[in-house]
Protein backbone atom coordinates (compact mmCIF):
# COMPACT_ATOMS: atom_id res chain seq x y z
CA UNK A 1 0.00 0.00 0.00
CA UNK A 2 1.07 3.18 -0.77
CA UNK A 3 1.57 5.75 2.38
CA UNK A 4 -0.12 9.08 2.44
CA UNK A 5 2.99 11.15 1.58
CA UNK A 6 3.35 9.30 -1.84
CA UNK A 7 -0.25 9.72 -3.26
CA UNK A 8 -0.11 13.57 -1.87
CA UNK A 9 3.20 14.00 -4.19
CA UNK A 10 1.83 11.72 -7.09
CA UNK A 11 -2.07 14.16 -6.95
CA UNK A 12 0.50 17.54 -6.47
CA UNK A 13 2.26 15.98 -9.92
CA UNK A 14 -0.97 15.28 -11.34
CA UNK A 15 -1.77 18.88 -10.56
CA UNK A 16 1.23 20.23 -11.74
CA UNK A 17 1.20 18.96 -14.91
CA UNK A 18 -1.51 20.87 -16.80
CA UNK A 19 -3.00 22.71 -13.87
CA UNK A 20 -5.45 24.48 -16.54
CA UNK A 21 -6.85 20.60 -17.98
CA UNK A 22 -8.63 20.06 -14.46
CA UNK A 23 -10.95 17.21 -15.82
CA UNK A 24 -7.59 15.24 -16.56
CA UNK A 25 -6.80 15.56 -13.42
CA UNK A 26 -9.75 14.70 -11.82
CA UNK A 27 -9.60 11.59 -13.80
CA UNK A 28 -6.28 10.53 -12.79
CA UNK A 29 -6.68 12.15 -9.28
CA UNK A 30 -10.13 9.94 -8.85
CA UNK A 31 -8.19 6.50 -10.40
CA UNK A 32 -5.65 7.12 -8.22
CA UNK A 33 -7.84 7.59 -4.97
CA UNK A 34 -10.30 4.68 -5.98
CA UNK A 35 -6.78 2.39 -6.11
CA UNK A 36 -5.63 3.39 -2.91
CA UNK A 37 -9.20 2.42 -1.30
CA UNK A 38 -8.76 -0.58 -2.79
CA UNK A 39 -5.18 -1.29 -1.47
CA UNK A 40 -7.13 -0.50 1.53
CA UNK A 41 -10.02 -3.33 0.97
CA UNK A 42 -12.58 -1.24 1.46
CA UNK A 43 -15.43 -2.81 -0.26
CA UNK A 44 -19.19 -2.20 -1.00
CA UNK A 45 -22.14 -4.67 -1.82
CA UNK A 46 -18.61 -7.09 -2.68
CA UNK A 47 -17.31 -4.43 -5.51
CA UNK A 48 -13.73 -3.98 -6.25
CA UNK A 49 -11.80 -6.31 -4.48
CA UNK A 50 -14.07 -9.59 -4.40
CA UNK A 51 -14.83 -8.90 -8.29
CA UNK A 52 -11.35 -8.45 -9.21
CA UNK A 53 -10.64 -11.66 -7.77
CA UNK A 54 -13.55 -13.68 -9.14
CA UNK A 55 -12.29 -12.55 -12.07
CA UNK A 56 -8.72 -13.30 -11.76
CA UNK A 57 -9.88 -17.13 -10.49
CA UNK A 58 -12.50 -17.99 -13.64
CA UNK A 59 -11.88 -18.44 -17.57
CA UNK A 60 -13.90 -15.33 -18.06
CA UNK A 61 -13.10 -11.88 -17.55
CA UNK A 62 -15.55 -9.03 -15.96
CA UNK A 63 -16.21 -6.23 -18.76
CA UNK A 64 -13.24 -4.20 -18.01
CA UNK A 65 -16.10 -1.14 -18.52
CA UNK A 66 -17.29 -2.38 -15.00
CA UNK A 67 -13.90 -1.09 -13.84
CA UNK A 68 -13.23 1.97 -15.69
CA UNK A 69 -16.92 3.64 -15.58
CA UNK A 70 -16.57 6.90 -14.25
CA UNK A 71 -19.45 7.25 -11.85
CA UNK A 72 -18.93 3.57 -10.83
CA UNK A 73 -15.43 4.75 -9.82
CA UNK A 74 -16.62 7.97 -8.35
CA UNK A 75 -19.36 6.29 -6.39
CA UNK A 76 -16.75 3.83 -4.73
CA UNK A 77 -14.69 6.72 -3.82
CA UNK A 78 -17.45 8.93 -2.44
CA UNK A 79 -18.44 6.10 -0.22
CA UNK A 80 -14.77 5.18 0.46
CA UNK A 81 -14.47 8.71 2.31
CA UNK A 82 -16.90 8.87 4.49
CA UNK A 83 -15.47 5.45 6.15
CA UNK A 84 -12.01 5.89 5.68
CA UNK A 85 -9.82 9.65 7.19
CA UNK A 86 -7.20 8.96 4.89
CA UNK A 87 -9.25 8.64 1.63
CA UNK A 88 -11.09 11.38 2.45
CA UNK A 89 -8.56 13.44 2.53
CA UNK A 90 -7.12 12.54 -0.88
CA UNK A 91 -10.85 13.61 -2.23
CA UNK A 92 -10.89 16.96 -0.42
CA UNK A 93 -7.43 17.99 -1.72
CA UNK A 94 -8.88 17.20 -5.60
CA UNK A 95 -11.77 19.13 -4.77
CA UNK A 96 -10.55 21.90 -3.34
CA UNK A 97 -8.38 21.79 -7.11
CA UNK A 98 -11.35 21.23 -8.90
CA UNK A 99 -13.87 23.05 -7.84
CA UNK A 100 -12.47 25.74 -5.34
CA UNK A 101 -14.39 24.97 -2.13
CA UNK A 102 -13.88 22.64 0.71
CA UNK A 103 -15.22 19.12 0.62
CA UNK A 104 -17.57 18.24 3.41
CA UNK A 105 -19.25 15.22 4.37
CA UNK A 106 -22.77 16.82 3.24
CA UNK A 107 -21.61 17.47 -0.20
CA UNK A 108 -19.86 13.76 -0.09
CA UNK A 109 -23.95 12.36 0.36
CA UNK A 110 -25.15 14.41 -1.92
CA UNK A 111 -23.22 13.12 -4.97
CA UNK A 112 -23.73 9.86 -3.67
CA UNK A 113 -27.14 10.08 -3.87
CA UNK A 114 -27.05 11.83 -7.22
CA UNK A 115 -24.96 9.01 -8.59
CA UNK A 116 -27.78 6.75 -7.44
CA UNK A 117 -30.39 8.11 -8.88
CA UNK A 118 -28.79 8.40 -12.09
CA UNK A 119 -28.75 4.16 -11.26
CA UNK A 120 -25.47 3.94 -10.57
CA UNK A 121 -24.56 0.62 -8.77
CA UNK A 122 -22.17 -1.59 -8.15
Amino acid sequence: MEDSKHIFQLLGNYIEEDPEDLDSFYNDAMNLIRGAAADKNIEFDGYFRERWEISADTIFEFDEDYFEDEDRRDLYVFLSALVDEEIFNYLHYVWHHVFYKELSKEIIEQKIEELKEKGVRF
